[in-house]
């Protein structure tokens, strides 16, 4: 019965995999992605699409994951392109649009099979923190602490079956300090503002990293097995 198990287990697996492989293969390999090296790149390639930029921001912001590009560079990206106050709302939408991706896939595509049998000891333990009472302020943790990434948080959210607006409205709270750090990080390249926009950026993760540390939050994800 246990080897019956394993080899329908294997089997799942393989056609899971050559599933999703064949769906990165062929948008990753598309004509139409850029495949970007820095901001510079993604900056070029939005802007060829005049004024419908935005709208490919924020779409290729949604299916990131596919596509493999970078977080930093798309972050960085908003605030070149659209400038401080319109590249925010259009990283946060199109962060958004990411998290819905990964939620849905975490919920509808298979993600509560992946974490039960591939997540490992730290998939388990979030899975377990994310249950429960309190599960807004749990996940608003997870967002604003840099240590946590950002995809497979998404991800495990969707396949505990967390609620839609406990989920994005901790996702959108937790997104808002980084998005207007790392906007104007991105506008004072080059002036003699970059000084106090890396101290901005500092603070806006740091601050989050030591205050979860002295609250305790660290412990409770450590104990959760």
């Amino acid at each position: 019965m246990k080897q019956k198990r394993f080899i329908y287990l294997c089997l799942r697996l393989a056609v899971y995999v050559a599933v999703v492989g064949a769906i990165f293969y062929f948008v990753y390999q598309s004509p139409y992605n850029p495949h970007p090296q820095s901001a510079d790149d993604i900056r070029r390639w939005v802007a060829g699409f005049g004024s419908l930029a935005p709208l490919m921001y924020i779409g290729v912001y949604t299916i990131r994951p596919l596509l493999l590009f970078p977080t930093l560079i798309l972050n960085l990206s908003a605030g070149v392109l659209f400038g401080p106050y319109w590249g925010v709302l259009f990283l946060l939408i199109g962060g958004m649009g990411c998290a819905s991706f990964c939620y849905l896939w975490g919920r509808f595509g298979g993600g509560r099979w992946l974490l039960q049998n591939f997540g490992g000891q730290w998939g388990e333990r979030l899975r377990n923190y994310l249950v429960g009472s309190k599960s807004f302020t749990k996940l608003l943790w997870l967002r604003t602490v840099p240590i946590f990434p950002y995809d497979p948080v998404s991800v495990i959210a969707g396949s505990v079956g967390l609620g839609v607006k406990k989920y994005f409205g901790a996702t959108l709270l937790g997104m808002l300090p980084g998005a207007i750090a790392y906007n104007f990080l991105a506008g004072s390249f080059g002036t003699n503002k970059f000084y106090v926009a890396v101290l901005v950026l500092l603070v806006a993760f740091g601050v989050p990293l030591v205050w979860w540390q002295r609250s305790g939050e660290s412990r409770k994800i450590r104990e959760r097995q």
